[in-house]
């Protein structure tokens, strides 16, 4: 009986310090906009600077790289042992390390100059790309971030296949406060984004209407130039047939600021359907916002108030 109930005890005491590690243990972090992912050692928190983490108060930095694959042969000589004493760092060890999702090689050294440090770089392959990332801990805080704890925070490395676009559209300078049921399919480089409405991830108009949204550099601030300037801009859109714009506009929207209103019609390349199309230039100090929408003519009458709902909720992100 008193041998029963003291492996009742060992087992309750086993459960309970599971639990406690459990609860302790680090989750894996993606940093907004990164397909890669760590469990940060403690202190650290995901950086709104740059890609990674940092600890601000200590000065602690964590980058991530997710490179070209190609880029691998220049970033195995920038981390060689002569690549690494230009930037002025002292190689202490070289290794291959295995992480989640392969192995790579880790290189640990300490940075010389002013600012000294220890640092850690990892280069590895994964799927099509080369990761690269560069821990750096300054010496007056070695004592929290130990190598130990960086080596832990490295081998859980793990890559995901594609960033969720709600994450991409965050790193996008444009800020969308209404959808209007229409919702992003593609983000276009750090420039825009399309989006569509109806049950496919397709980019065919004659299929679902399609809302292109993005912003430019530069624009006329002369008034009488702007109705040019839009009109070549909408001469680039997209491969249609039989294109013939039916009227333009100068509205006053987002705050009084100058918006070139442009409709056309068209016919889809491909199946010949009639299509109808929209297209907005709002001019700003520097930059300017293109909106076209463009669906087919007999789903105009729904996706035109959608496609205004969304420019009238569309801002540079302040």
């Amino acid at each position: 009986m008193v041998r029963t109930y003291c492996l009742c005890l060992v087992s309750a005491a086993f459960i309970s310090a599971l639990s406690v590690i459990a609860g302790h243990a680090a989750e894996l972090v993606y940093p907004t906009g990164s397909r890669i992912g760590l469990e940060p050692a403690k202190g650290l928190s995901a950086s709104k600077r740059f890609p990674g983490f940092e600890d601000r108060t200590s000065g602690v930095t964590v980058l991530i790289l997710d490179l070209p694959a190609q880029a691998i042969s220049e970033a195995a000589k920038q981390i060689s042992k002569d690549g690494l004493k230009k930037q002025g760092i002292v190689e202490d060890t070289r290794e291959n390390f295995s992480h989640r999702s392969g192995k790579g090689t880790l290189v640990a050294g300490h940075q010389q100059g002013e600012r000294k440090a220890r640092k850690w770089i990892l280069l590895t392959s994964i799927f099509d790309s080369t990761t690269l990332i560069v821990v750096e801990v300054p010496d007056d805080a070695a004592v929290s971030y130990s190598d130990s704890a960086v080596r832990t925070m490295l081998s859980s490395l793990t890559m995901r296949a594609s960033v969720p676009i709600d994450e991409q559209l965050k790193l996008l300078p444009l800020r969308f406060t209404e959808l209007s049921g229409m919702r992003p399919v593609r983000v276009i480089a750090s420039t825009g984004a399309i989006l569509t409405n109806g049950p496919k991830d397709t980019l065919e108009p004659s299929e679902q209407p399609l809302l292109i949204v993005s912003i430019g550099r530069g624009g006329p601030d002369e008034p009488a130039a702007r109705d040019i300037f839009a009109r070549n801009l909408f001469a680039g859109t997209g491969h249609f047939k039989d294109m013939r714009i039916i009227g333009t506009d100068m509205l006053r929207l987002g705050g009084g600021l100058q918006t070139h209103q442009l409709f056309a019609e068209a016919r889809d390349a491909k199946t010949e359907t009639p299509i109808k199309l929209v297209q907005w230039v709002r001019f700003g100090s520097g930059a300017y916002i293109r909106i076209v929408g463009i669906a087919r003519a007999d789903e105009w009458s729904d996706a035109f108030p959608r496609f205004r709902a969304v420019r009238d909720g569309v801002n540079p992100r302040g």
